[in-house]
């Protein structure tokens, strides 16, 4: 299919590969939503308990408001400590990339995001908040290496590695 691109007053084709490509990529998330949500929230609720069993009352799951919904895939903790904050914990981090702060909080340097202090997160936690997230092909298994990480950074961090 061409198209006349008007500032310029060329003719260009259309990538209908990548086109008919993305509609059934569309189609297969459509039917298999559900599974995925599933397999998200599952791996997630893991990540969750292996935080806790490895931090025990030093992590915060900021992402647990009673009463609400929060998406399958997502969780957004603090390890609290205070030379913990988030963007240090992840620099000694191995093998982890994530996020710090919530998923709209933009460069922000190391001020803590709005939209957890908003939530009712105190200012020290939001501060060593990190976002993680997890896919529909993420397995157990890679979450326990991501927690083994964590614990070693968090080492490192208060001189215990």
């Amino acid at each position: 299919m061409l198209r006349k691109d008007a500032s310029v007053g060329v003719f260009r084709t259309e990538n209908t590969p990548m086109i008919a490509g993305l509609g059934k990529a569309a189609e297969l998330v459509a039917e298999n939503c559900e599974a995925y949500e599933a397999h998200m929230r599952d791996v997630r609720d893991y990540l969750e308990e292996r935080l806790a069993a490895e931090f025990g009352k030093r992590i915060r799951l900021n992402s647990r408001f009673p009463g609400t919904e929060r998406l399958p895939n997502t969780c957004n903790f603090s390890i609290q400590g205070p030379q913990l904050q988030g963007r240090s914990v992840l620099a000694q981090c191995r093998t982890l990339l994530a996020s710090v702060g919530a998923a709209c909080h933009s460069d922000h340097g190391d001020r803590p995001s709005p939209v957890l202090l908003s939530c009712g997160v105190p200012f020290e936690v939001a501060r060593n908040a990190i976002r993680l997230s997890v896919g529909r092909g993420t397995t157990r298994a890679e979450v326990d290496l991501v927690v083994r990480d964590l614990k070693q950074a968090v080492a490192r961090l208060e001189g215990q590695a």
